[in-house]
């Protein structure tokens, strides 16, 4: 039986001089699938990320990357990521960051240098990050990401400051790639473009799950703990539950999901 791409089990992450979890307890094996994580900013989406990439210290648990444990894996060239603490690293252009990840992917860049064209992102080849907009810079992680055939792609919010037109292009081209993807978001609008992913949710450190995305019309937030509810969770503004066909909130139609546990307090 092949490896999963991505196990991450009962992890916990407290960064120094923090007196509450950044991530508690969360567990999720990948396998060779597709799962996105929705939760409000703050929430540990991130953090997640960065543990998957061995870049955050793991207080508890732990976290395999196609078999092998994060913190001692070493030259993995099959995982892509958009994270930008990673490309902000360097003070190059674009344009050589392409040429370096080309280098060190050792595979010719034609096909991502055509996307750069195709994104309209060619403007920006001549410039370093920290020039360019934030927009401008999530596309460009967005599909370094993507680019030199990973094995597995870890997506911090890759639509965040993108407009719709270049967000829908991208879910295309994920859907193209055959790499097992972990992607988070705070949108709920976009789930409806990624119908048999599965789906998690992240509300203060702590990861539920697993649902699926082509449930997402029939699931409900509600305030307290309901009878039959798929789970039940604490946050800093009360308990709720997710519960599927009825309940007080229904997720479809939210644009993202603190609006949502908002109208259900």
């Amino acid at each position: 039986m092949a490896e999963s791409a991505l196990s991450i089990q009962d992890l916990t992450v407290r960064y120094r001089g923090s007196a509450t979890d950044a991530v508690t307890d969360a567990t999720l094996d990948l396998g060779a699938g597709r799962a996105v994580v929705v939760g409000p900013n703050g929430s540990g989406k991130t953090t997640l990320i960065k543990a998957a990439l061995g870049l955050t210290p793991l207080t508890k648990g732990s976290v395999r990357v196609f078999g092998h444990d994060v913190r001692t894996l070493r030259g993995e060239l099959g995982v892509g990521t958009n994270l930008a603490d990673v490309y902000r690293l360097m003070t190059i252009s674009v344009g050589g960051l392409i040429a370096l990840w080309s280098d060190l992917k050792g595979a010719p860049d034609h096909e991502l240098r055509r996307w750069v064209e195709e994104f309209s992102l060619t403007e920006v080849l001549d410039r370093p990050l920290h020039r360019i907009s934030t927009g401008q810079t999530k596309l460009v992680g967005d599909l370094l990401a993507l680019a030199f055939s990973p094995r597995l792609l870890l997506l911090d919010e890759p639509f965040d400051n993108v407009d719709f037109g270049r967000r829908h292009r991208f879910i295309e081209l994920l859907r193209q790639s055959p790499a097992s993807v972990l992607m988070n978001t705070h949108e709920l609008e976009l789930l409806h473009a990624l119908p048999d992913w599965d789906l998690y949710f992240m509300f203060d450190g702590r990861l539920l799950g697993r649902f699926r995305t082509a449930d997402l019309d029939r699931l409900y937030v509600s305030r307290g703990a309901r009878p039959g509810a798929l789970t039940t969770f604490r946050t800093s503004v009360g308990e709720f539950s997710i519960t599927l066909d009825t309940g007080d909130v229904p997720m479809k139609g939210s644009s993202n999901l603190s609006y949502l546990l908002e109208r259900a307090v």
